[in-house]
């Protein structure tokens, strides 16, 4: 990871790992991908069912968001239409299933993302038809370190630098999960 670095959190996607198919029988699945973002940042993951699989379990292994080193595991029962998994996952190793399943099954991403531990330095946000907002809240204290409100305007652009942004905005205690709320595009610039 270098010392300056940007991310832009992505919208939800529920086909960023896998595309809707059926499960021909228990085992790891094909992931399109292994990675869900930058420099140690991560989302939940969302398991989508075309009809209930809560008979399924499925298995996730990888690393998540706050985690110094090694592997972690979460263990989810499967959707009656789709489900969230707990942790914000950087990377994934392996995601299996205990069985087949007739139905389609997608594996995406929610559109939260979280932050390492790392100071924020500048937020660029590019506001929408509504007021909103940008913020950045401490994972387990819920803590708000970084809260940018937007004006109501397709084109307005709002920037929030170095200066602007108070000392304490740096995620040091766990992670921090960034919220948006009607925003078009953001920025986020970190080290």
């Amino acid at each position: 990871m270098s010392d300056t670095w940007a991310v832009s959190p992505a919208a939800a996607d529920a086909t960023f790992f896998r595309a809707a198919a059926t499960i021909a029988g228990a085992g790891a699945l094909t992931l399109l991908k292994t990675d869900t973002s930058v420099n140690t940042c991560g989302y939940k993951l969302i398991i989508t069912a075309a009809a209930t699989a809560a008979a399924r379990t499925f298995t996730i292994v990888g690393t998540v968001v706050g985690q110094p080193k090694g592997t972690v595991t979460e263990v989810i029962a499967g959707p009656a239409t789709n489900v969230l998994t707990t942790n914000y996952w950087v990377s994934i190793t392996s995601i299996s299933c205990d069985a087949a399943f007739a139905s389609n099954i997608s594996i995406g991403i929610s559109g939260s993302l979280a932050l390492p531990r790392c100071r924020i330095k500048s937020v660029y946000a590019v506001g929408a038809a509504a007021a909103g907002s940008v913020s950045v809240a401490m994972a387990v204290s819920g803590k708000v370190i970084v809260n940018l409100d937007t004006p109501a305007s397709v084109a307005a652009v709002c920037w929030l630098q170095t200066g602007d942004i108070p000392v304490y905005a740096a995620v040091a205690q766990d992670f921090g999960v960034v919220t948006l709320t009607q925003v078009t595009k953001t920025t986020l610039i970190c080290g």
